[in-house]
């Protein structure tokens, strides 16, 4: 089939996720196609997709979802693709401004601001609030990387912002559970931590601590958490965890060896966090402060 320049096909990748899909699916009936990739589920995600209009297509598990992002988009009768995974959904205004990038030959791919809902919480940080997400492109022109949480590069200059405006999300519940948290680590952790390794990344403590202060200052630091109460404090401790997860295997499939340089390192964090250092003067104050109590 000719593929056409302004039609949209939503396309859905999944695994037993039957409950999400019946949330998901229905935000995305004004397209003109949707098709869900199922991922040898034992539930009922294919009679669900079915239900919705969807087409399904079969396919073996696979670890994460960007191994078959191109994979599905060959599938789709039309140029433009949407992307959307089964725990997110569309903000209804989306439809009209989707329709009119469609139309504008000068554009091949757009940015949609993402919700990230985490345990029945959403952030008041725009970082987490309105988050840019590359999410509908030109298959034609744009090929989706292969990489764990990797997101396709186009020029600037074709490419549409939306606003960053609660009417023009993608809702995405991210973390409903623990269960759901510790699955995506135990998924995609080890994927990361190898494509750290192909990229020619050398493991070092320092290294893995400099990133970890970076996730803190970006997670927790700058979008000033506690703001949010437990649930920010809660959803900033996960996302600086799921970094931690993905040194722990890059220095495991680095050969997981301890060195000296390393020790060193770990030796002056020791010194930081210890009694007379800063991290542990803090420590001591928060100490005595609950303590009292």
């Amino acid at each position: 089939m000719t593929a056409s320049n302004e039609k949209i096909t939503a396309c859905v990748v999944c695994r037993n996720e039957a409950d999400k899909l019946a949330v998901c699916l229905p935000s995305l009936q004004w397209v003109d196609e949707i098709i869900v990739m199922d991922l040898d589920s034992s539930d009922r995600s294919a009679d669900v997709a079915r239900a919705a209009g969807a087409v399904v297509i079969k396919h073996s598990l696979v670890t994460v979802v960007e191994f078959v992002r191109n994979e599905i988009a060959e599938k789709a009768s039309n140029d433009w693709i949407l992307v959307l995974d089964p725990d997110e959904r569309l903000s209804t205004a989306l439809e009209t401004v989707l329709r009119e990038v469609a139309a504008d030959d000068s554009c091949d791919a757009v940015v949609i601001p993402r919700t990230n809902f985490d345990f029945g919480h959403a952030p008041s940080h725009w970082s987490q609030r309105y988050e840019p997400q590359l999410r509908m492109y030109r298959r034609s022109r744009v090929t989706w990387p292969e990489v764990p949480n990797a997101l396709p590069k186009v020029a600037e200059q074709r490419v549409r912002h939306l606003p960053a405006r609660d009417e023009f999300v993608i809702v995405h519940e991210r973390s409903r559970n623990i269960a759901e948290v510790l699955d995506r680590s135990i998924r995609y952790a080890p994927v990361q931590a190898r494509a750290m390794l192909e990229s020619g990344a050398v493991f070092s403590a320092g290294a893995m601590a400099a990133a970890l202060w970076r996730e803190t200052d970006r997670k927790l630091l700058r979008t000033r958490a506690w703001r949010d109460g437990l649930p920010g404090l809660i959803r900033a401790g996960v996302l600086i965890s799921f970094k931690f997860h993905v040194w722990v295997e890059f220095w495991q499939q680095s050969g997981g060896r301890r060195t000296p340089a390393d020790d060193k390192v770990v030796r002056k964090i020791g010194w930081l966090l210890g009694p007379i250092g800063v991290g542990g003067r803090l420590i001591n104050r928060i100490r005595s402060r609950v303590a009292s109590r």
